[in-house]
């Protein structure tokens, strides 16, 4: 009797240890196919860089364990209405920019970039890897929503542009400029009025005049052929080098087994910032098109850039006091301006 318990046990045990065998495997045979959807549209660098290297460095280094379903933007969410999907699990995942979620997520701001804070993409890494920014933001949405954040370093060449020529910062006093988040609050503090608005739409608001001018970047305005409407733009000092983001809804993140999440790390981390630099030459080649296109890419005049950035710092307080969550971002943007000489 006893020996046939243990034969039993010895048998059971010899299956539970086959089962645990199978796992990895069966781990390893799985694809997970995701529905992810871009927030602009497919002739900007945000989708062609940012997006679609994002998707072939997953793919490829995941050896087609994960593939992508991919819809252009508006397609399931629209670009507003995109975090909610996420959350759903309407969407796996998206790319977007933090700006258009700030009314449910007030550390957006610092998450994109605040006015006037970062010139290059090698601040925004420093901000985010180096300083704990990532973890910051990744609180930031997983505390409001069932999301996981990842930053989109880009590297822009971001500018105020107008459709009517301009000299200083008096004339922009009364314009109606395209400019989201805190971006919003600084066209009004120089005298402006701010109004939101996707990329999408922006060809044809400058077309019927709806806008007098947008803050964009030189690489989007050229992609879709806005510069055409524009006389002047403010490119120095460069308004943000920015972050978008990629958000995975927090449920398909937790399924995947860790050799997978590594790999979407590594493409948030290090793949990125290749795409950042290849972004940044194409910023610098769209600033010479718009240049011969007759557009007046301005640096203004070190007194009035120093106006700006005080006005700018002011706001960067005002993010602050949003949350507590927004205070310590912010602290670490100023605690890095600092060291950096620049506050």
């Amino acid at each position: 009797m006893i020996k046939a318990i243990k034969t039993i046990a010895m048998a059971t045990a010899g299956l539970a240890l086959a089962a645990l065998a199978t796992q990895p495997a069966a781990a390893a045979d799985k694809t997970w196919t995701l529905k992810f959807q871009h927030s602009y549209p497919p002739t900007l660098g945000f989708y062609k860089m940012t997006g679609v290297n994002f998707l072939n460095y997953i793919e490829e280094k995941s050896d087609g364990r994960i593939k992508f379903e991919v819809y252009d933007v508006g397609a399931v969410a629209s670009v507003a209405g995109m975090l909610e999907a996420t959350h759903l699990g309407i969407l796996d995942v998206h790319k977007s920019w933090g700006t258009y979620y700030v009314g449910d997520v007030p550390e957006a701001d610092i998450e994109a970039g605040l006015p006037l804070a970062w010139d290059e993409a090698y601040e925004v890494y420093d901000a985010y890897y180096q300083r704990g920014l990532a973890e910051v933001i990744d609180e930031a949405y997983g505390s409001r929503f069932n999301v996981k954040h990842f930053p989109a370093i880009i590297s822009m060449q971001y500018g105020l542009a107008t459709t009517k020529p301009i000299s200083s910062l008096e004339d922009l006093k009364g314009m109606k400029i395209r400019a989201l988040g805190s971006f919003g609050d600084l066209v009004q503090a120089l005298g402006g009025s701010a109004t939101v608005l996707p990329g999408a739409e922006l060809y044809t608001a400058l077309q019927l005049g709806t806008i007098d001018g947008l803050v964009y970047g030189a690489e989007a305005i050229v992609a879709q052929g806005l510069e055409a409407f524009l006389k002047s733009m403010i490119i120095k000092p460069n308004f943000n080098a920015g972050s978008g983001h990629w958000m995975f809804n927090k449920d398909v993140w937790d399924s995947l087994p860790e050799d997978l999440q590594q790999v979407v790390i590594d493409a948030a981390r290090m793949q990125n910032m290749e795409t950042a630099m290849q972004y940044r030459a194409a910023e610098q080649i769209k600033v010479g098109v718009m240049s011969r296109a007759g557009v007046n890419m301005m640096a203004l005049p070190e007194a009035e850039a120093k106006k700006m950035r005080e006005i700018a710092h002011g706001l960067w307080d005002k993010v602050a006091a949003r949350s507590p969550l927004a205070a310590k971002a912010v602290e670490i943007v100023k605690q890095q301006q600092r060291e950096f000489g620049r506050m």
